[in-house]
Parts: C-alpha cells; sequence; structure tokens
C-alpha cells in the first residue's frame, strides 16, 4: 500500500541553471514541486514542474536532468524523461512529470529529506507545420462524498473541421494561492474526436495524494488544462 510522507517545495519558482542561455531562449521552468510516496520498500519522489515557452518557436524536449538536494547535499540525479504536450507552442505551458527512486540501504529504508529541485534541461524546435492542433478544453476537479473520491473531469471539444486522433492531455492542480502540487498527462489511444465533437474524460486521483494535501491544508482548487492533436499525414 503507498502512503505519502511529505508534500514538499509547494510552489517553489526555480529557474534553472547550468543551461541559462538555452533556457531564456526556449523554455524555462516556472514553478516545481515534489512529493515522497512508500512503495513497499521504496520511496518514490515524484516531481513536478511547470514549464513555459518563451520562445517564438515550438519547442519539444531534447534532453535535460534534474537534481534533488537536501541543503548543499546532492541527493539523486535523473534524466528529465516526459513533457506533456510533447510539444509547446510559442507563449504556452506545458509540464514535466518524473519518479526518482529511493532503494533500501544497508540500514533499512531511509526516507529522503528534499529540500530542492532543480532543472537543467535543453529543447528543440519544430517546424510549425509538424506542431499540434488545440482543442477546446475544460477541467474542474470534481470529489464524490460518499466515496470519498476526487477526480479532474475534462471535457474535450475539437473546433476543427478535421478529425482529431489520439488526443494529448495535460493537465496541473494548483491551490488558490497560485501554487502548483501535481501534474499528469495522458495520450488517449484510440480515442477520436469528430471534426465539432466533444468527449468528457475522468482521471482519477490516487487517495494516497489527495488524503496528504487535506493533511497539509493544501487541497487543489484549480486545474489548468491543454489538450491537443497531431494532424500527421502520415
Amino acid at each position: 500500500m503507498k502512503k505519502i510522507l511529505a508534500l514538499l517545495l509547494l510552489g517553489i519558482m526555480l529557474l534553472t541553471a547550468g543551461a541559462a542561455c538555452a533556457q531564456e531562449e526556449t523554455g524555462i521552468v516556472v514553478q516545481s514541486s515534489c512529493s515522497i510516496v512508500q512503495s513497499g520498500d521504496y520511496y518514490l519522489v515524484y516531481c513536478f514542474a511547470q514549464v513555459h515557452n518563451n520562445s517564438d518557436q515550438i519547442i519539444c524536449l531534447d534532453s535535460g536532468m534534474l537534481a534533488l538536494v537536501n541543503g548543499e547535499q546532492l541527493l539523486a540525479t535523473a534524466d528529465v524523461s516526459q513533457l506533456w504536450p510533447y510539444f509547446i507552442g510559442p507563449g504556452e505551458d506545458g509540464y514535466l512529470f518524473d519518479i526518482v527512486p529511493f532503494e533500501p540501504n544497508e540500514d533499512g529504508v531511509v526516507v529522503p529529506t528534499v529540500t530542492g529541485l532543480s532543472y537543467d534541461i535543453r529543447y528543440l524546435t519544430i517546424d510549425q507545420a509538424h506542431g499540434n492542433i488545440d482543442l477546446a478544453a475544460e477541467a474542474v476537479i470534481e470529489q464524490d462524498e460518499m466515496t470519498g473520491e476526487t477526480a479532474v473531469v475534462c471535457r474535450l471539444t475539437n473546433p476543427t473541421d478535421i478529425d482529431a486522433y489520439d488526443p494529448t492531455v495535460t493537465f496541473g492542480l494548483y491551490m488558490e494561492n497560485g501554487a502548483m502540487i501535481y501534474a499528469d498527462g495522458v495520450t488517449l489511444q484510440n480515442v477520436g474526436i469528430p471534426a465539432g465533437g466533444t468527449v468528457l474524460t475522468r482521471f482519477r486521483l490516487d487517495n494516497a495524494f489527495v488524503n496528504q494535501w487535506k493533511s497539509y491544508n493544501a487541497m487543489p482548487t484549480e486545474a489548468r488544462i491543454k489538450a491537443v492533436f497531431r494532424n500527421d499525414a502520415d
């Protein structure tokens, strides 16, 4: 059974160091957060970041590294592997999502104490012809009072005159003060939205996260959503 031990770095503003010039021209990390989750004998650090495209071009993830620290001590580094959506248009936001595992040591499991999270990321620019096509999207956070289940309910509408296949949906959850505490994304495989059509999709949030937010009085009040599809000729 998973158990969240701590919700850390709520809304900490982080500007990535190490690739500053590239960051200023392309994507910048606006804010990031992480949560520590126990899973069996392991501890998993869920890392989230909001990224803004500061350029006039479409960008995608090329490569990157994240670092977790405790004060001046480096706890771990990991490759940055997931950017949602895959392409981010000029002036738009996306989300990074990665999990860093901590294995048991010789003395047993030691809970990592994370006080800082930083990113060093490089991006590629994408030709406009191969970019995403936006869907109209709305999202609300709903909680079932009977079951206690919390979910993000998304309404996706295709405003174009072509059918949208395999749409990608990503969202960030924010507290009332604007601090991001969670982000997620998924490509809805084998799902199509006809031109002018609308679909509803529901993302259930793990109760471990929800219970931790409640214990910290840090429940999210806003879901910011982005939904896109690609019109690939092949």
